[in-house]
């Protein structure tokens, strides 16, 4: 069983490897500076996880996002109001300038610099993710809809998610003062909302 002094340590290299992978990527990050900010030997990587690749492995927990998912599915509110109310917290943890979220953050440099990982990263949160919209999708449309309908209709709503986080740097070029605070993130996840419920009902 580890000791007290061991479980502290793999915990501090959790948490720094979440900032540096997150700033850096899998290819920029580096042990040494992972274990700086953790105040840890740099040996200590390899005893805990074998490896960079096992650290990143490590630090990468979806546990949020399948709590979102989950409450999702058990709430009694209509289709209409679960899609608005996923909309709404999935935006919070994509954007909160003031909470932001390292998977996402790690997420997005994996999908623009792709290590490894990337294949844990579709198995165990972005396939999950889409199977739950679809269902979603599904029951908003309240009909009969061919699989690539459906498919579509998910990579619509997350299309616009993610373009507000991915497009953040050229948005706040064009306007400087934007800021995703919780009062923008709610009106753009309404927004997101209002234009897709519609559209949904729409689909052939």
């Amino acid at each position: 069983m580890m000791d007290t002094a061991g479980e502290n340590t793999r915990a501090r290299l959790v948490e720094a490897a979440r900032e540096v992978f997150a700033e850096h990527g899998f290819q920029g990050a580096t042990v040494r500076e992972i274990c700086r900010r953790a105040d840890a030997n740099v040996a200590a990587v390899n005893y805990h996880f074998g490896s960079k690749h096992g650290l990143l492995s490590e630090a990468l927990n979806f546990n949020r996002l399948k709590a979102l998912q989950s409450a999702t599915e058990s709430s009694d509110a209509s289709p209409e109001e679960r899609l608005r109310a996923f909309i709404m917290d999935f935006m919070l943890m994509l954007l909160d300038e003031d909470n932001a979220s390292r998977q996402c953050q790690m997420m997005a440099r994996e999908l623009a610099d792709p290590s490894p990982a990337l294949d844990k990263i579709v198995v165990e949160a972005i396939a999950p993710l889409h199977e739950f919209l679809g269902r979603l999708v599904k029951e908003v449309a309240a009909r009969k809809m061919m699989d690539a309908d459906v498919r579509r209709c998910v990579y619509s709503i997350l299309g616009q998610c993610l373009f507000y986080r991915n497009s953040h740097p050229v948005l706040q070029r064009m306007n400087p003062t934007l800021h995703y605070d919780r009062k923008e993130i709610e009106a753009i996840a309404r927004h997101i909302a209002d234009f897709s419920l519609p559209a949904l009902r729409a689909v052939k």
